[in-house]
């Protein structure tokens, strides 16, 4: 197999249980989510706050202000922690890879459908952490991916890329 080929099986990594402090940030994310889910609005998301890094926070709280009944444009119409547009049941950490410079990316299977309906295959996204001045575990961007083991995600399945053009778009039609 030529090296071109070859290089999504090199820079996968083998998963590793994640540290504490990560599983512990994104089971309390989803535990929150889970309680929160009806009520999305930018009020909602302060309390969650010191989960995301500033730019991350910044980006969610501004799209969650956005009222497709207020405002003309688009607006965030999915849940952007579990990637779909229905309802999330469950949230299950299943491991961590180190990245470059220090930050971990953690894979988590979300468990998301319609009320009554049989459960679906449940959404694999990846979630990239960074570690602030105080030694504290911070969200800088989610991952949406069909094919986790795809270790090249586009910019359109990042959570920043998505929350910046729709809030440049939205700046662009006022």
């Amino acid at each position: 197999m030529p090296l071109p080929q070859l290089m999504p099986l090199l820079v996968a990594v083998t998963i590793a249980r994640c540290p504490a402090p990560v599983k512990a940030q994104l089971d309390d994310l989803y535990r929150w989510q889970m309680s929160q889910q009806e009520l999305r609005s930018p009020r909602e998301i302060v309390s969650q706050k010191g989960r995301f890094t500033d730019g991350l926070y910044q980006k969610l709280w501004r799209a969650y202000a956005l009222d497709p009944a207020m405002t003309p444009g688009r607006f965030l119409d999915f849940d952007p922690f579990s990637g779909t547009q229905v309802n999330t049941y469950g949230a299950k950490v299943l491991g961590c890879t180190a990245l470059p410079g220090g930050g971990m990316e953690a894979l988590v299977a979300v468990q998301a459908h319609l009320r009554n309906r049989l459960s679906e295959a449940p959404q694999k996204l990846r979630y990239q952490l960074v570690m602030d001045s105080a030694g504290t575990w911070k969200i800088a961007d989610i991952v949406y991916s069909d094919h986790v083991s795809d270790p090249r995600p586009t910019e359109s399945r990042r959570l920043t890329s998505f929350l910046a053009e729709l809030l440049d778009s939205n700046l662009r039609k006022k």
